[in-house]
């Protein structure tokens, strides 16, 4: 096998994206259409493990195929330096042989790797002047560029200068096109900034979950493809397992190929395994993430919602933790905006993440 089938880390890009067809394809409608196309600029937010950076990378990749230039990095001081890195990377190769994509140079934005810079061509040192220098030798190759950024936070004044540098563009019509992820409560607050503004008239997708019947599919193709069988009621329970969240898909399957071995057929205690063993590596690679910055009411408040089989009411919760309604609200808006839990009905909320309250029963 030159590539596993299933890659269950974050920032890599699978084979497929299971039930995200409908994304993948809305993100190209701009890419498609004429220079200053609205949906030329695209979000897309999810929580941690619902494959936002895997639709990056997934648009970056179809991008390409039609010809644009992409980059891809994340909300990071690093950020525009990386932006131009890759564009001088992926850009080199539409130049005629022997010129360069010149971005910049480790006096003026820190590069981290061998980006030759000529001072007689340096032209303006800001990421600004910078980009439009790369967007007119793209231009001469008739070429156009991509710019993706994942994990974008509120208040970043990186992500703010690559907003002012794009629209700048935009209005001299080039052949750009920019793409933002992150979680929903950050992305919500970067579309409050005055200098982002535009980002409110982007395309956005919210990822849901990818329904069970997609992810029974995907299995029963791959196991086929490898060879290997298995019974109806093991494939349903290995996919129901997921409950359609994307990271989880990855590592039930992951496992249950390490599992299976070599065996042709995929047995009931391979399946059993696999789900175990993905459960457990939920607890390293989301929970503790998301659970580690949350304060103490935080945690109780989650606490008290894990006492609940189902979705939990506001006015049982204040209850149970012997606080005000409003306190209560402002707890449940923080959980929210960090990704945690999520509203399920008027006045209920759940968690947000897939076995989180059984984590915190002690159940897993």
């Amino acid at each position: 096998m030159d590539r596993a089938p299933f890659r269950p880390s974050f920032g890599n890009r699978p084979d497929r994206l299971v039930g995200r067809d409908s994304e993948a394809a809305g993100s190209l409608k701009g890419l498609d259409g004429p220079v200053g196309h609205p949906g030329r600029a695209t979000i897309c937010l999810g929580r941690r493990g619902m494959g936002k950076t895997a639709l990056l990378l997934e648009f970056a990749e179809l991008a390409r195929r039609r010809g644009f230039v992409a980059a891809k990095a994340s909300a990071s001081p690093a950020l525009l330096a990386e932006l131009l890195e890759g564009l001088a990377r992926d850009g080199a190769r539409w130049l005629p042989k022997g010129r360069k994509l010149t971005g910049g140079s480790a006096g003026a934005l820190g590069f981290s790797v061998g980006l030759e810079f000529d001072a007689q061509e340096a032209g303006p040192a800001t990421f600004r002047g910078r980009l439009t220098d790369i967007s007119q030798a793209l231009d001469k190759a008739g070429q156009g560029l991509v710019l993706l950024v994942d994990e974008v936070t509120a208040n970043s004044p990186q992500v703010a200068e690559l907003g002012a540098a794009y629209q700048e563009l935009v209005g001299e019509g080039r052949n750009v096109a920019i793409a933002m992820a992150g979680l929903p409560g950050a992305v919500s607050a970067v579309l409050n900034d005055k200098v982002l503004t535009f980002l409110n008239r982007a395309a956005k997708f919210q990822l849901s979950e990818v329904p069970v019947a997609d992810v029974m599919v995907h299995y029963s193709q791959t196991l086929k493809s490898l060879g290997k069988t298995i019974a109806e009621a093991d494939l349903a329970r290995a996919a129901e397992a997921t409950r359609g969240y994307p990271y989880l898909l990855q590592l039930v399957g992951y496992y249950l190929l390490e599992y299976v071995g070599e065996d042709p057929a995929v047995g009931g205690a391979a399946v059993d395994l696999a789900i175990a063993t993905a459960r457990k590596a939920l607890g390293d690679s989301v929970f503790k993430p998301a659970l580690h910055p949350l304060s103490a009411l935080d945690r109780r408040f989650l606490e008290a919602m894990a006492c609940d089989q189902g979705p939990s009411r506001m006015a049982v919760l204040a209850g149970r933790l012997g606080v005000s309604a409003a306190s209560a609200q402002q707890t449940r808006a923080r959980l929210i905006a960090a990704g945690v839990i999520a509203a399920a009905g008027r006045g209920q909320v759940a968690p947000a993440l897939p076995y989180l309250a059984e984590r915190l029963r002690g159940e897993l």
